[in-house]
């Protein structure tokens, strides 16, 4: 595998998205978790009244509310906009995202992360994650990536951001003899993680910044040091 250097100097990365926003001040924007279990039968009775192939589905159902009361649904590779009427929930748009599979066996598979990225008050995204794994003697490494789709008003979405990298894992096998084993205190492999933490900054403007963190085996012979949730 090849060898992945960490730089130490801070590293933020602003994004700035494709588009361009008339609003000029706006109220602080907040990234919003689909969540399961949050729908009462009734809800779900109008939703699956609607939406009856979602419901049919083995996949939990995920909901939120924005702050318009609308309720957005997550099932699977489906997302739904529902807003509220007098006589209930009625269905205002649908998304069908194509998830795709590898058949040259290079990724993990696809999946929708379940959370809903504002781009304006009204305008949101959502993350698309690919995963790749690897393994080898005594440990392994992941990888997700993520494209980035604006869920537009048409029921049609727009790619604008592509590949970027989400999160890595990665095990280095530490132990190799008796004696390292014994004196490990149980921690026989090298750990390390990183992490994408995303901020919105105002409409249009979100600004990336990675986590990192290093678990360090007492008998590694890396020259790695110990390191704890540091911001790159």
């Amino acid at each position: 595998m090849p060898n992945n250097k960490v730089y130490s100097s801070a590293l933020i990365l602003t994004i700035l998205l494709s588009c361009f926003s008339t609003s000029i001040i706006a109220a602080p924007l907040q990234i919003l978790e689909f969540k399961k279990a949050l729908l009462s039968h009734v809800e779900q009775k109008q939703i699956c009244e609607q939406l009856s192939d979602v419901c049919q589905q083995q996949t939990p159902l995920r909901s939120l509310k924005t702050a318009d009361q609308k309720l957005w649904l997550l099932s699977g590779d489906q997302i739904a906009q529902f807003y509220p009427s007098a006589t209930g929930l009625k269905l205002k748009n649908k998304w069908h995202v194509d998830l795709a599979t590898d058949e040259e066996n290079t990724s993990d598979g696809q999946f929708i992360f379940p959370k809903l990225f504002p781009m304006t008050e009204s305008r949101y995204a959502i993350a698309i994650i690919e995963r790749s794994s690897e393994m080898y003697s005594g440990g392994g490494a992941g990888m997700e990536r993520a494209s980035f789709y604006e869920l537009k008003d048409s029921g049609q979405t727009h790619r604008f951001i592509e590949n970027y990298p989400f999160s890595f894992n990665r095990m280095i096998r530490a132990c190799f003899s008796e004696q390292e084993y014994k004196g490990s205190q149980g921690k026989c492999h090298d750990e390390d993680r990183l992490s994408l933490d995303i901020r919105p900054i105002k409409p249009m403007l979100w600004q990336f910044r990675y986590r990192y963190s290093l678990d360090v085996s007492p008998v590694s012979d890396s020259g790695r040091s110990h390191l704890k949730a540091v911001a790159i």
